[in-house]
């Protein structure tokens, strides 16, 4: 019998956990080196796709938050360089 376990829960919640951090951490909310938050925004990015693929592989495993979370954490994942990269256009390079 398919259920959800631990893995796609975790998955899910990486996913959404990624860009209420992120913008805590552009705003001044969070009080850390800007390095280091944009280095646990993408390890919860990259973790939560590594969870959801391992899901999905699981035959024991139902799949829908599983691809719920992939999908949320491809779009956290675009939205994040995206916004990392306009950043940098104003930046002198001099």
């Amino acid at each position: 019998m398919k259920k959800f376990t631990w893995i796609s829960y975790w998955s899910l919640f990486l996913s959404v956990f990624s860009m209420p951090f992120f913008f805590a951490l552009l705003y001044g909310l969070i009080r850390i080196h800007p390095d280091f938050g944009f280095f646990l925004v993408s390890l919860s990015i990259v973790l939560s796709l590594i969870l959801g693929f391992i899901a999905i592989s699981k035959k024991t495993e139902k799949n829908s938050i599983a691809t719920l979370a992939i999908i949320i954490s491809f779009g956290s994942g675009a939205f994040f360089v995206f916004v990392l990269l306009m950043s940098q256009m104003g930046a002198p390079t001099g």
